[in-house]
């Protein structure tokens, strides 16, 4: 009886949910067209010799917005790099970064401090820091890690960690709110 109960329960709920999900075309078309309407887009293409000298494919920072009142109104500023035909959205700090990591060019070594300043002027580039940041701006190597810091969190240092294998090539990059902790 439970079984019957429920299964009538969800076989109800199912037709309100199918019927309330239908829009007629002609208003799905209306729709579709005033929204799209709406959608400004701002592609700008990032030009850097230290991009070129680090990474692979071509960058691009794309600017999504609305307008639906006089004013338009960002949603969105992504970055994306355009490499052998294909697409890759750039993360902006989750804990691995795997998409710009699999752009670093094979003959990029992270060995020296000059290599390290090329480095984090293409993380200067591709996530630009704000003028209130910059006096946390730093770059220091620590055991086989290099740390890109550009914020304080608290009592810690907030930045780009990346990780070297045994012949200086980069094997991780993340982000982290507590990249050195005091």
């Amino acid at each position: 009886m439970k079984k019957s109960i429920c299964f009538i329960m969800f076989l109800s709920f199912l037709g309100i949910n199918i019927i309330a999900q239908e829009i007629p075309e002609k208003d799905n078309s209306l729709l579709d067209n005033f929204i799209k309407s709406k959608i400004s887009i701002d592609k700008t293409q990032i030009v850097s010799d230290t991009l070129a000298k680090v990474f692979n494919g071509t960058f691009y920072k794309v600017e999504a917005g609305f307008s639906f009142t006089d004013e338009t109104s960002s949603s969105s500023n992504e970055i994306f790099n355009i490499k052998d035909g294909a697409i890759l959205v750039i993360e902006s700090r989750p804990d691995s970064m795997s998409a710009l990591l699999s752009l670093v060019r094979k003959d990029f070594y992270l060995n020296t401090a000059a290599n390290a300043k090329v480095f984090e002027t293409c993380l200067d580039k591709i996530y630009p820091m704000s003028d209130m940041h910059m006096e946390y701006k730093e770059h220091l190597k620590l055991a086989n890690k290099w740390y890109f810091i550009r914020d304080k969190f608290f009592d810690s240092k907030s930045g780009y960690i990346v990780t070297l294998d045994q012949n200086s090539k980069i094997t991780k990059i993340s982000y982290s709110m507590e990249a050195i902790q005091k």
